[in-house]
């Protein structure tokens, strides 16, 4: 029985400003089973059908999310409800930097600047892998979001 898990990617992956993230999965390729989907629809949750048909429930769902409103807050409602157990991080570009004060279509625990988003994405797959710590809730405050992405990093010592 293979150890891999299984991460599904939604969105423009190929975009310029998710290089990283592209990084990041061939990074830890050797050890995950990655499918990808332009993006969701309102029955199956995903575009593609044989994506539905060949791929177990995901253990990490990463969104790549180019501009606001990409994905519509009915979309991300059904998709939440139908892999509540994945460990969710949504990678939002630049221009969807006001989205946390002005929307609420993801919640505050699932979205990370795509300049930051390796960070949380290593230490949700050291949550998961490694059972290194608690995954994060979707129904974390924004404190406990700040506090998730940070408690890896050792603190200053203060005189």
């Amino acid at each position: 029985m293979s150890n891999k898990r299984n991460i599904l990617v939604i969105g423009e992956i190929d975009r310029s400003g998710f290089s990283r993230i592209r990084d990041w999965l061939h990074q830890i390729a050797p050890a995950a089973t990655v499918r990808i989907s332009k993006g969701f629809d309102g029955t199956s949750g995903v575009h593609d059908e044989r994506l539905e048909k060949s791929f177990v429930d995901p253990d990490v769902i990463v969104v790549c999310q180019s501009w606001s409103d990409e994905f519509s807050a009915g979309e991300v409602a059904l998709a939440l409800g139908r892999w509540p157990l994945a460990l969710w991080v949504c990678c939002y570009g630049a221009w969807c930097a006001s989205d946390g004060r002005t929307r609420s279509t993801w919640p505050i625990s699932v979205r990370v600047p795509v300049d930051e988003a390796e960070c949380r994405l290593n230490h949700v797959w050291q949550v998961l892998t490694q059972q290194r710590g608690e995954p994060l809730p979707l129904t974390a405050s924004r404190d406990e979001a700040f506090a998730f992405d940070h408690c890896l990093t050792p603190p200053v010592a203060r005189p």
